[in-house]
């Protein structure tokens, strides 16, 4: 169609030129450029009589003519609309002034009929001849419209047909294999990927994904299975020892309590017995309390919700009371060292409780004669530093003490009673509160140092 309508304006603007060529000489040949084609010249005056004009008025009478303000290498294309040819279109053959036999109106008009198809127009400015003839068109500016037809087009288009016919399949066959093949090497590593997490049976397998060499999408992907891999498989090695800690920790007392019951009963007038029994009781109760918070911590990873703020200074001054009665064993003097104003931190009092008891236990526990406790408030953080001036822990053993059933004086710690879940409670319900929990260097005994956000 674009071809058709080149060759339609090619055609148009020929025309234009014929006409300015003869219209100086004889009007009347104007009729014989009309005749051969669906042609349409307005002039100045109007249309030019045609057999296009006779058969389809209406439809020609919408062809505007040039702007003002057309230059001389403009054209358009307006489509427009034949229907039927109009009853002054005759069949009545008239000859042309050379003498040739031209085509009748109806004849000419029959290719139109029924069809919309684009005129393609183009302008011309006719100049008044040196020498005036009578017969010649005035001078102005003339507009030349000339019908695109369609029959070029069509006959490409059908000659098309059988190519297209044989290519298209063949072609849709060869890009839906290359998209097969480039899917399947593109996918090639998921495949594998998918294939190692199908052999990984429960955590702690050691299975890990192959790691692609591109540097893509996949390339993360993998590495972040890996990681997510060795994430699972160190909570499960950490949950597979907590278990059988716990279960040997929970052996130890139930056995001595099962011990002392038969005690008692096959000796009923020895009370140290029940004294036993009991103390083993509390031990498991202890146990079975700090399994339990480390159960609910462990569930809970979040910090707490709650805006309320608890005051340190008066949570480290009602510990400290307790302490000589929940640790009568110790005879550690206790001091607080805080500022005037109290000390405050959003959070939850009761854990927040928790993990201060446990600290103070243990202070007292291993203290010589002293424990003390530092309160600072700083800017964005609140510092709680508890001392004691009994055996320092070694350098290699200070992240150690906070692993979950750990005791670095086996036979002292259970005398005393110790889970050794107290410092891994307390460093558990610091990172709840988004907080850490450190041993820090001192010359003498050992300090635990908390910082809570402010």
């Amino acid at each position: 169609m674009e071809e058709a309508r080149g060759r339609a304006l090619a055609q148009s603007r020929a025309v234009a030129l014929e006409f300015a060529g003869i219209q100086a000489r004889d009007r009347q040949a104007t009729s014989d450029i009309i005749a051969l084609g669906p042609v349409m010249i307005i002039g100045p005056s109007g249309p030019f009589d045609s057999w296009l004009l006779d058969a389809f008025p209406d439809a020609v009478r919408t062809l505007p003519p040039a702007p003002a303000s057309a230059r001389p290498a403009w054209a358009t294309f307006v489509p427009v609309h034949f229907g039927r040819p109009a009853p002054a279109c005759r069949g009545n053959p008239s000859p042309a002034p050379t003498g040739q036999p031209v085509s009748d109106c109806l004849g000419q008009a029959a290719a139109l009929t029924g069809q919309t198809l684009d005129m393609a127009g183009t302008s011309i400015e006719v100049h008044t001849p040196d020498v005036p003839s009578p017969a010649a068109a005035p001078a102005g500016r003339y507009t030349v419209y000339m019908a695109v037809t369609r029959t070029e087009a069509r006959r490409a288009a059908d000659a098309l047909v059988p190519a297209l016919a044989g290519a298209v399949p063949s072609a849709a066959l060869i890009v839906a294999l290359s998209a097969w093949v480039a899917t399947a090497r593109a996918l090639r590593p998921v495949e594998a990927i998918r294939t190692r997490l199908a052999t990984v049976d429960q955590p702690g397998a050691g299975t890990r994904v192959p790691v692609p060499a591109a540097e893509d999408e996949i390339t993360r992907l993998a590495r972040t299975t890996n990681h997510t891999l060795d994430l699972l498989d160190d909570h499960a090695s950490r949950q597979r020892r907590f278990i059988a800690d716990a279960a040997h920790e929970l052996r130890s007392p139930v056995t001595g309590l099962r011990a002392t019951l038969e005690v008692a009963l096959n000796h009923p007038g020895r009370p140290v017995a029940l004294d036993n029994a009991l103390q083993a009781t509390t031990r498991l109760q202890h146990l079975v309390d700090d399994l339990l918070t480390l159960a609910r911590l462990d569930n809970s990873p979040t910090p707490p919700k709650s805006a309320a703020r608890v005051d340190l200074t008066d949570l480290v001054r009602e510990l400290l009371l307790e302490l000589p009665h929940t640790q009568p064993a110790t005879t550690a003097h206790l001091t607080l060292h805080a500022p005037a104003d109290p000390v405050t931190v959003p959070g939850d009092a009761g854990q927040l409780r928790r993990l201060l008891r446990n600290l103070l236990d243990n202070a007292a526990r291993h203290a010589a004669t002293r424990v003390t406790v530092t309160l600072d408030a700083r800017p964005g953080w609140v510092e709680c530093t508890v001392h004691n001036d009994g055996d320092p822990i070694p350098q290699a053993d200070r992240e150690r003490v906070f692993e979950r059933f750990t005791r670095l004086d086996e036979a002292r710690t259970r005398d005393t009673g110790g889970t050794g879940l107290g410092l891994a409670i307390a460093r558990d319900i610091a990172h709840h509160h988004q907080g850490t929990l450190t041993i820090s260097p001192t010359d003498q005994g050992t300090a635990f140092l908390l910082r809570l956000p402010g």
